[in-house]
Order: C-alpha cells, then sequence, then structure tokens
C-alpha cells in the first residue's frame, strides 16, 4: 500500500509538471519523490521488525547478521556492528556488498575492534549519534592493516554512527558508511537508523534475557539431579531427565540414588508446578528422602518422615509425588522393597519378557499429616529390570492425542533382556517420536536391572 501510494503520488507529480511546466509542477514531484522516501523507509522499518520478530531462535548473531544484510541492502553499501562485550567494543559483523573482493575485505575490517578516539568508540561512550555527511578525516572509523584508515579501504565518503541502545542500556554501535558515488547522508537517514538501532538494542536484549535464564534454569535442574550414578555391585543404574519442550523454568522431576547402612536406595519424584519455588520443595524432598534414608530401611516409612518435614515447612500448598526403593541381595537375588507417596508405580520386565505393572498408591507428600505411603516387595533375578518413571512419560501425548501410557508395557516388554542404559535411551527416543518432539511435561526415568550376585 505504502509503495502504491508513493508510485501515484510520483506519478500525479509528474503528470502536474507537464501539465503546469512550471513551479507548480516542480513542486508536485518534489512533493512525490518525498512520498516516495518516505514510503521507502516506512518499508524498511517494517522489512526489519518482521525480520527481528522472526527470529525464533532469539540468536543475537543471527539477528546482527540479517539487519546487517538488510541494510547494506537497502540503505547503504556498508554496514558495521560493534556489541560491547564486558566494556569494551568488539567488532561483531561487517556487511558490504555481494562480490568476492567486498566479502575479503568485510573480514579483514571484521577483525579489527574499534580503536579509541574512532567514531563507534566516541558514540558508544556519549551515547549520542554522529552524522559525518562528508567526511575530511580519513582515520574516523580508525586503521587497518597496515595503518591503512578503514575509510579509505572502505572507499567510503559519508558516515553515520548511532548506538545500540533501548533507552536504559547500550549494547553497541550500528555504523553505515557510503562512497563518493552514492548520496550522503543526511539529517533523516539519522531518524531512521536511530529508530533501527533501537530496535536491534530490544532484540540484543530479549536474546540475553532468554540465555540468562535458560542458564539459570539449567543450573538449577543440574543442582537437582545427582552429578553421576555410584556404583551399584551387581546392579545396573541408568537414568535420564528430559525437559518439557515449552517453556523456560526449572521443571521439578528428581531421581536420586544413594548408599545405605545395608544397601542402597533410589528414589524418584515430581513436584507440583515449575518455577524456583518448585525447584526449592524439588530439593527438600529429595535430600530429605536421601537423608532419612540412612537411618530407615523401610522405603514407606522414610516417605512417612518426609511428609511430616514438609508439612512442617510452608510450600505454598506444593505437593510432591515420589517413589523410594531399598535394594539389597540376598541369597543371590536382588530384594527390593518399595514404597510409593502418589507416584505411579514402577514396571517390572523379567528377563524373558514378561511385564507387571507395580501397585503405586498412597498420597503425595505434603498434602495431609496422616498420608500413609503405599509399600510392597519384589525379587529380581538376573536379567529382570525395575523401570521407574514420571508421569511426563506416561502423559506423553502424540498429535492424534493418544497418551503414551497405552504403550508402555509393550514398548518395555520388546526391551526385555537388554541393558538398563539401552533401555532408557531407547524408550526416551519412543516417547519423544511418539509426541512427535512436543513434551507437555518434564519426563524422568530410571532403570534398575539386575545382574550376578556380587560375592559375599
Amino acid at each position: 500500500n505504502g509503495r502504491g501510494a508513493g508510485d501515484a503520488g510520483r506519478a500525479a507529480g509528474e503528470a502536474g509538471g507537464e501539465a503546469g511546466g512550471g513551479a507548480g509542477g516542480a513542486g508536485g514531484i518534489a512533493a512525490a519523490r518525498a512520498v516516495e522516501a518516505i514510503t521507502h523507509r516506512l518499508d524498511l522499518v517494517t522489512a526489519a521488525t518482521r525480520l527481528l520478530l522472526e527470529n525464533a531462535t532469539f540468536s543475537e548473531s543471527v539477528a546482527l547478521q540479517r539487519c546487517a544484510r538488510l541494510l547494506a541492502a537497502e540503505l547503504a553499501t556498508w554496514v558495521i556492528v560493534d556489541v560491547d562485550r564486558r566494556h569494551r567494543l568488539r567488532r561483531q559483523v561487517v556487511m558490504g556488498p555481494a562480490d568476492r573482493e567486498s566479502e575479503q575485505l568485510a573480514r579483514a575490517v571484521t577483525a579489527v575492534d574499534p580503536q579509541p578516539g574512532s567514531a563507534p568508540c566516541q558514540v558508544h561512550e556519549s551515547g549520542s549519534s554522529m552524522l559525518i555527511a562528508h567526511a575530511e578525516d580519513a582515520g574516523i572509523l580508525g586503521t587497518g592493516a597496515g595503518d591503512v584508515p578503514l575509510l579509505m579501504q572502505l572507499g567510503a565518503t559519508s558516515v553515520l554512527c548511532v548506538p545500540l541502545s533501548d533507552g536504559e542500556q547500550s549494547y553497541g554501535v550500528l555504523t553505515l558508511a557510503r562512497r563518493a558515488n552514492e548520496p550522503h547522508f543526511e539529517i533523516a537517514d539519522l531518524g531512521l537508523v536511530e529508530e533501527l538501532g533501537e530496535q536491534l538494542a530490544l532484540a540484543i536484549r530479549v536474546d540475553r534475557m532468554f540465555r540468562r535464564r535458560t542458564e539459570i534454569a539449567d543450573s538449577l535442574q543440574a543442582s537437582l539431579l545427582p552429578r553421576e550414578l555410584p556404583a551399584v555391585p551387581g546392579v545396573e543404574i541408568a537414568a535420564a531427565y528430559v525437559a518439557a519442550t515449552e517453556g523456560l523454568e526449572v521443571g521439578g522431576d528428581f531421581y536420586d540414588a544413594y548408599r545405605t547402612p545395608d544397601g542402597w536406595g533410589v528414589s524418584i519424584g515430581d513436584v507440583c508446578g515449575k518455577g524456583e519455588h518448585a525447584a526449592a520443595v524439588t530439593a527438600a524432598a529429595r535430600h530429605a528422602i536421601r537423608v532419612l534414608a540412612h537411618t530407615d530401611p523401610d522405603p514407606a516409612g522414610v516417605l512417612r518422615q518426609a511428609n511430616e518435614l514438609m508439612l512442617a515447612e510452608e510450600y505454598d500448598g506444593r505437593f510432591v509425588t515420589a517413589c523410594a526403593a531399598h535394594l539389597q541381595w540376598r541369597d543371590g537375588r536382588l530384594h527390593a522393597v518399595l514404597g510409593s507417596a502418589g507416584h505411579p508405580g514402577p514396571v517390572l520386565i523379567r528377563a524373558d519378557g514378561r511385564v507387571r505393572m507395580l501397585a503405586g498408591g498412597g498420597m503425595p507428600l505434603g498434602l495431609f499429616p496422616d498420608a500413609e505411603p503405599a509399600g510392597q516387595d519384589v525379587e529380581l533375578s538376573p536379567g529382570d529390570l525395575l523401570f521407574l518413571f514420571t508421569d511426563g512419560v506416561t502423559d506423553a501425548r502424540s498429535p492424534e492425542l493418544a497418551y503414551f501410557e497405552e504403550r508402555l508395557t509393550d514398548a518395555l516388554a520388546s526391551l526385555a533382556g537388554r541393558p538398563a542404559a539401552e533401555v532408557v535411551s531407547a524408550m526416551q527416543t519412543l516417547v519423544v517420536e511418539f509426541s512427535m518432539n512436543d513434551l507437555r511435561d518434564d519426563m524422568t526415568m530410571l532403570a534398575l536391572r539386575a545382574g550376578a550376585a556380587p560375592a559375599a
């Protein structure tokens, strides 16, 4: 619509010029050209905005390169982007004409960071734009290889520098340069480029915000899971945690494996909600179960005491579902005592392919003072595998809204006899493919496979 208006205005002006043949006609042509210029600027701003909005990866470097390429094609011969890295400007992007010679020059200029006193450094320090319509100082952009001024290497005579600022913080400088055979920069160009610089600054701000939140979430999640699983004599242990596809907040799943005075213990759980508060509840539940297991070999008793501890604290109504197990070798068979607090029951896969869904039951931790965890005992022969999981596995949905819970036992039966690590890896792949990589919830798996009984 903008271009149409510009074309129409220009045509009208030219028609008026032909008809009037005098000052009126010249004025009409000037007005048409002004409309066309304004339209072009609006189109450029719109294109830059769309480009930044379509940057779904929130990648700072990608956004800068794409915008520099757009500006080099539409507004200036050379575009240079310098970004503040630890309070010092670093050259990030140099974009020019699309030919081999210019590409080689662009690489050479990219290798040279802005020098003190150069236009980019002055703009960054002052926070004010700089418009040099006719550059007389050849060193205004600094020098490159052989102390040759960059302005001369670029063949530029007109320079425009604006800060990349969102109004609160300056992230760097955007520099445009035009050659002698091109129109020099004017005040109208300054306003346009300042607006584009503000958009780029906002894009950088968003990218860094998402990266920072992702790093925080990753750090919090890493603190909720063991760095490595201990070696349990005669038992293969493997685990996997996969975060939900959407959202950057830390999840509430956890798993753990630890030594007890007369055996080994494992636990797995899921906290209601996400974010920092859920992470605090997750950490409290995981460490409470681990500590209590050192004095009580009964997982049901451990969960009962963990419930009392959680009720003594204020966790804003958040609750935890958990399953804990105590492992001990007896007469060549691995004896497992299980306790459940509102958590899905594990699956027992015999070496011959038989599958048994074990009962879960019990009430989640942190809700009621008289909640009694459920308990049961199972024995594993060599080759048998115990598969513990969170509801992110069973609640995974296909595009047709089918649940993976319907396929769980068949999938595990097909993996009977395989090592624990292979079972976890295969199940992870199956769930991700089933949901078309659209996980609505975090999923955690913990597999225990009995091997040969260790020597006494």
